[in-house]
């Protein structure tokens, strides 16, 4: 077994390389639940990405930690959690990585930074807290196992009908309370401008539901898992969901099992906001069910860029 090691006396932070893929294995199976969360063409792909910053810590010439920055619209960032070598749990260094990956995006960015954790860990809240960062909202992953359904009432939306689909939007109460669509983990803002993208892209489907010739719900599919997941999607992966009340969440949330079953999947998997009112359906639905005892709660603070003076 091997020995801890004790506490370093310094760290120092640099840019990841492909190289560092043997001990970025070591982190990963360590660190997560499943060891093959990555693989060695996705280290590479977030090496060269332009919109990630993958950030290594080393100590006495080893990494021994790593974390990402990745860009994900105008003025949007997402911190991905710390990732650390369990033997160098205790010496601070998810707090001196943390610190240095704000640093890093106060150099390079501007606007707002989030970031999400799984409800149990309580250390990584608090230093989110620590860096003035707040919980904002929680989510439950659901899920359902596919069966035929009634998909009359779902209509395909396409760039013809962003104003109408944004309307919608603007007059959501749940749009008020959970303003992002979540893909694989990261959640985006759903903007006027980010819809648009929505619906002219061909690996996303925003799908109205249409009840007397009114838009009275709105659901947006990810057809494409990011390349993380290198395996066939098993489950239709619902981004967003927009219901006015349980009756329509219900109705939709069958059709969608409806969907999943037409497509050859097995279940739909969907991160459903907390404290809306909307746990109602799963009392009421015994198949729609919590998959994990801990949320998912999102974190987020505003930065403003600091302009040098001449």
């Amino acid at each position: 077994m091997m020995a801890t090691p004790s506490a370093p006396h310094s760290l120092d932070f640099r840019d990841a390389t492909t190289g560092d893929w043997p001990l970025a294995v070591e982190i990963v199976a360590g660190s997560w639940d499943t060891s093959d969360y990555i693989e060695e063409h996705v280290w590479q792909h977030w090496i060269d990405s332009l919109e990630t910053r993958l950030i290594a810590a080393e100590q006495d010439g080893r990494m021994v930690a790593f974390c990402r920055l990745q860009e994900t619209g105008p003025a949007e960032w997402w911190l991905h959690n710390v990732q650390v070598n369990p033997f160098y749990t205790d010496h601070g260094i998810e707090d001196r990585l943390l610190s240095h990956m704000i640093d890093l995006f106060l150099e390079e960015g501007h606007g707002i930074l989030r970031s999400a954790v799984e409800g149990g860990n309580e250390d990584e809240q608090r230093r989110l807290r620590e860096y003035g960062f707040r919980h904002t909202v929680s989510y439950a992953q659901i899920e359902a196992k596919t069966k035929p359904g009634d998909l009359g009432s779902f209509r395909l939306l396409n760039a013809a009908n962003l104003e109408m689909t944004h309307r919608y939007l603007l007059h959501s109460p749940m749009h008020r309370v959970n303003k992002f669509a979540e893909h694989y983990q990261i959640l985006y803002n759903l903007t006027r401008d980010r819809l648009e993208s929505y619906l002219a892209d061909p690996t996303v489907q925003v799908i109205g539901w249409r009840q007397f010739e009114q838009l009275l719900g709105l659901a947006i599919l990810f057809l494409q898992p990011p390349i993380e997941q290198s395996n066939p999607p098993s489950a239709l992966y619902i981004g967003y969901l927009d219901a006015p009340d349980d009756t329509s969440l219900i109705a939709m949330l069958t059709a969608l099992r409806g969907l999943g079953a037409r497509r050859e999947l097995d279940k739909i998997a969907w991160k459903m906001p907390l404290g809306v009112g909307l746990e109602a359906p799963l009392r009421q639905e015994p198949e729609l069910e919590r998959v994990f005892p801990q949320d998912f709660r999102l974190f987020e603070r505003p930065f403003s860029r600091i302009v040098q003076q001449p």
